[in-house]
């Protein structure tokens, strides 16, 4: 129901390949628990409009979903059926600490469920951060170092006394694009991309998220693409994938460029806001040479990455997440053809690469996607 929607009783036997007198107590348990309920189907055959079961709404209560990065922390309310009822940027003055931030979503989650007058049931957590077998941040992040070994689900659980499921932002990314019946929902092997303050991808293999033996599968920004690179990465090593399209790197050549007069649209923008990759893209959109090749050198850099993992991982889809806003086909055009003349031709021939249907703003709503995942996995 979380990917494929309300569906009869007769569907979810054959899914679950049961019998419907064992399937029969579960739903009413279910029922009851308001983790389901039963919808009326849109087709009606001439008597009694048949009934569906769907994901619970607002009885159930709410999931919380919170997204943590240097950029700053996100917060939504999401009911079981995708509704989502609150969102908000969480004040907090330094990202980069873990106490005073947990406290201030620990007071801003406390508010926003007691306005919504409802009952918090599960939080999920997205970090840019590697996220160790435990749900435990393992090591330092390049951008957030002050968060290594911090449980962060352990402290949401004391708080709150509900189940909390924490994970590395783009691992919860891949998740969360599976869900509502976006294109990944029929897919069963796929990547999701992200270009943020770091760059890293997530792999779902057979249907299942794909974490590595300690948890690091898919840290495609340490893959070095570039051996004679001196750009040193927050790794210590140098041609690193990171180290040459992370949004921190974008942003500085940006910055160059509107200094230095080569790109007059990133001088107007430079002149009101500090530059961002958003003003990057509207630079790309109005057509400022300097910007959209700079943006196409970015979509070699991460085509040439992707096109290894293809070779190995043989997806049936990428996706890609950036906060390029209005100019994701100046890179996508980049990625693509970079991947097509080095991945293997046998992998690429029915790949398919595209965008995220969650972007860049979306980080909280895919942490509470992927704690409802979790919940009805588990």
């Amino acid at each position: 129901m979380l990917t494929r929607g309300p569906l009869a009783r007769a569907d979810l036997t054959d899914l679950l390949d049961v019998s419907r007198s064992r399937l029969s107590p579960e739903v009413r348990h279910l029922i009851a628990k308001y983790v389901a309920r039963e919808v009326e189907s849109d087709v009606s055959t001439g008597g009694r409009r048949a009934t569906r079961l769907a994901l619970g709404d607002g009885a159930f209560g709410v999931v919380a979903g919170v997204d943590i990065d240097a950029g700053g922390v996100s917060l939504v309310l999401m009911q079981l059926d995708g509704e989502v009822v609150a969102r908000r940027v969480v004040e907090c003055s330094a990202p980069f600490e873990p106490g005073p931030t947990l406290r201030a979503v620990d007071a801003a989650l406390k508010a926003d469920v007691t306005k919504a007058r409802s009952v918090l049931r599960l939080i999920g957590v997205s970090i840019a951060a590697d996220i160790d077998n435990m749900g435990q941040v393992s090591e330092p992040p390049p951008t957030m170092p002050a968060w290594a070994g911090v449980a962060i689900g352990e402290h949401f659980v004391r708080r709150f006394d509900v189940p909390a499921y924490v994970e590395n932002d783009v691992n919860v990314l891949a998740v969360a694009e599976r869900a509502r019946g976006g294109p990944a929902s029929r897919l069963q092997n796929y990547a999701v991309v992200k270009v943020s303050s770091g760059v890293g991808s997530g792999l779902v293999m057979n249907g299942g998220l794909v974490r590595g033996s300690d948890g690091y599968a898919g840290d495609l920004g340490h893959v070095c693409i570039d051996p004679a690179s001196d750009a040193v990465c927050a790794c210590g090593n140098k041609g690193c994938l990171e180290a040459l399209v992370s949004a921190p790197v974008l942003v500085r050549e940006a910055e160059a460029l509107a200094a230095s007069g080569a790109s007059p649209a990133l001088a107007e923008f430079r002149g009101s806001a500090p530059l961002s990759l958003e003003a990057i893209g509207r630079a790309a959109q109005l057509e400022d040479p300097a910007a959209t090749a700079m943006l196409r050198e970015a979509g070699r850099h991460v085509g040439y990455a992707i096109a290894g993992l293809v070779t190995i991982f043989n997806p049936a889809s990428v996706f890609l997440s950036t906060g390029i806003r209005g100019a994701e086909d100046v890179v996508l055009s980049a990625v693509r053809q970079r991947v097509y003349e080095h991945a293997r031709p046998a992998a690429t021939r029915g790949l398919v690469i595209g965008t995220c249907q969650l972007g860049r703003a979306d980080g909280a709503v895919g942490a509470a996607e992927f704690a409802c995942h979790a919940m009805v996995a588990g």
